[in-house]
């Protein structure tokens, strides 16, 4: 009896089995029919469109991620061309398919020495990015316009900080999209949020005291003018001369802002329909371990990647001193087994190091090398993708978070300037690591010691909790960042209006006045409405009362 039952639920269990295959297979029919169905007769990209992006200023992390959109935007048909610098070029040169184009020569230098702890930024420093900006505007804003012109430009892209080239969509109305990874959209510049590059301590005023917010608002601007107002006035009078509006950000209104960001990183707010939050977009390209990393990394089991980024760096030979005295002293104490540090060209690098234990270290001796690398470059992704790199000692560049986060490693900030401090204090907020102030720790030896045993330690494993949510975080929202972006690429070029702009995404507050966007209208009359109820109801209660002591007045009269 039992042998019989079980041949007969085996027998009902493959037959459901079978039943549920086929159904699948007929869903899995039935949807392929249904996209046979779908298929137009014509199609958008029948028609493949010119397409450029223009960058005169900035390093990798304002040309490098868009390659990819660019990438992608070839392999849909379209011809792309890049105008940039002459050096900027070599963004490109992996990819024949890229028509570059020089717009003449890179400004200046970039001076490493301007980029220590710059929040707020020195003035000095401000005057002089002003007059780093208006000092070959001129050629680049006509350059842009030729290039335009010239190769039947449809739609434009342009770095965020590439002021001329913007200009050069708009006069030339050309559909414009805006490429930047903080979100300086105008639509997304609410009351409480700073993304200001000179001033961005933190990215929202809820941990900004009372005080600051204050200077900030009010004192800072007038002390900017006191010391850049000369700068910012030659460069107001260059556009006025090029015929161009006299606000940098002219031209941003209509655009579309394409933002390598996303919830998480970027402040959660209200958002005008022209943001498009498109990321993590990672650079173009990563680079293998070279052979000698490689076996560095092979022979250790806990180490520490430092890196600052491209221009940024320790200001003097003591504070490399303390980095690495921080790195020796969590070494001699078991913490870590090894470390790497990515010290750009020109970092100050000291001869020799004394350890808190008074153990010497001479940088080019074997007692040093065994345990630390000290290189001018590194292939980052690559150090960071390998398993013996357990904490990651970063400049909280936000391309660097993204990488960190994308492989799982937690996280020490050592920010220096712009917005790396506001990602600094997001890191130790939510918890994926800790971040070492410019004004406390980094000047204390131990302090940085310390700092940096908590986070490889984690003893509780909170930090690694943390990170894990945010490597989720990251690798869903890469999976198709680069189709996203390219998507809204098309969209615009397919679908702008001759003016350049795209009337479906225009927000219904700009057809309206102020009292009706807000509803200010509404209550205007309601409050009308409620006075004039009022005074007549009081016109009223007072014509009654009067009549009622006229009828008092005429019945005493007859008694």
């Amino acid at each position: 009896m039992l042998l019989l039952f079980s041949i007969l639920w085996v027998t009902a269990y493959l037959f459901m089995l079978a039943v549920a295959n086929s159904s699948e297979q007929n869903i899995a029919r039935g949807l392929n029919d249904i996209m046979q169905e779908l298929d137009p007769l014509t199609h958008f990209q029948s028609t493949p469109k010119n397409i450029m992006f223009g960058a005169n200023m900035g390093g990798s992390s304002h040309h490098s991620w868009v390659m990819r959109v660019l990438d992608e935007l070839d392999r849909r048909g379209h011809k792309i061309t890049y105008a940039t610098t002459k050096n900027n070029l070599r963004f490109s040169r992996q990819r024949p398919y890229i028509k570059g184009i020089s717009i003449g020569d890179t400004s200046v230098a970039v001076n490493h020495s301007m980029y220590h702890t710059m929040t707020p930024m020195p003035f000095d420093a401000i005057a002089g990015i002003v007059d780093l900006t208006a000092s070959n505007y001129a050629s680049y804003y006509h350059a842009f316009r030729q290039v335009i012109e010239s190769q039947s430009i449809d739609v434009v892209l342009c770095d965020h900080i590439s002021f001329a080239c913007i200009h050069a969509a708009k006069e030339t109305k050309r559909p414009v999209i805006i490429t930047m990874m903080i979100n300086e959209s105008p639509e997304a510049e609410l009351a409480y949020i700073n993304k200001s590059p000179f001033t961005m301590m933190e990215s929202n005023t809820e941990h900004l005291s009372y005080s600051y917010r204050f200077y900030e608002r009010f004192i800072w601007p007038i002390q900017l003018l006191w010391h850049a107002g000369p700068n910012m006035a030659r460069y107001l009078y260059m556009l006025h001369s090029l015929g161009l509006g006299l606000n940098p950000k002219d031209g941003w209104q209509d655009a579309v802002k394409l933002v390598n960001n996303l919830y998480g990183f970027d402040d959660p707010r209200p958002m005008g329909p022209l943001v498009e939050l498109v990321g993590p977009i990672y650079n173009d390209h990563f680079d293998p371990l070279t052979p000698e990393l490689a076996s560095f990394l092979d022979t250790h089991k806990s180490v520490v990647y430092v890196a600052f980024g491209q221009h940024t760096q320790s200001k003097d030979h003591q504070e490399s001193t303390r980095v690495l005295q921080m790195l020796l002293n969590n070494y001699e104490a078991g913490v870590l087994d090894g470390f790497i540090w990515s010290a750009t060209k020109g970092t100050p690098l000291p001869d020799h190091v004394t350890s808190a234990s008074g153990t010497h270290y001479l940088l080019n001796s074997t007692k040093f090398t065994d345990v630390g690398k000290v290189v001018s470059w590194a292939p980052q992704m690559a150090i960071l993708r390998h398993p013996s790199v357990i904490s990651f000692v970063s400049h909280a560049g936000i391309m660097s978070l993204f990488e960190a986060m994308y492989q799982g490693k937690r996280i020490l900030a050592y920010p220096f300037m712009t917005d790396q401090f506001a990602n600094a204090k997001l890191i130790e907020r939510t918890g994926a690591g800790l971040w070492l102030t410019h004004t406390d720790d980094r000047l204390d030896a131990h302090r940085m010691t310390e700092k940096l045993r908590r986070v490889v330690e984690d003893k509780e494993g909170h930090m690694q909790k943390v990170v894990d949510k945010y490597q989720a975080l990251v690798q869903i929202h890469g999976r198709n960042s680069v189709d996203r972006a390219a998507n809204i690429v098309e969209e615009v070029v397919y679908t702008a209006d001759s003016e350049g702009h795209l009337p479906h995404r225009r927000d219904i507050a700009r057809n309206l006045s102020f009292f009706k966007r807000n509803n200010y209208d509404l209550y205007l009359g309601l409050f009308a409405l409620i006075t004039t109820t009022f005074i007549f109801t009081r016109y009223l209660v007072q014509l009654f009362i009067q009549q009622q002591r006229s009828t008092s007045d005429i019945k005493v009269k007859k008694q």
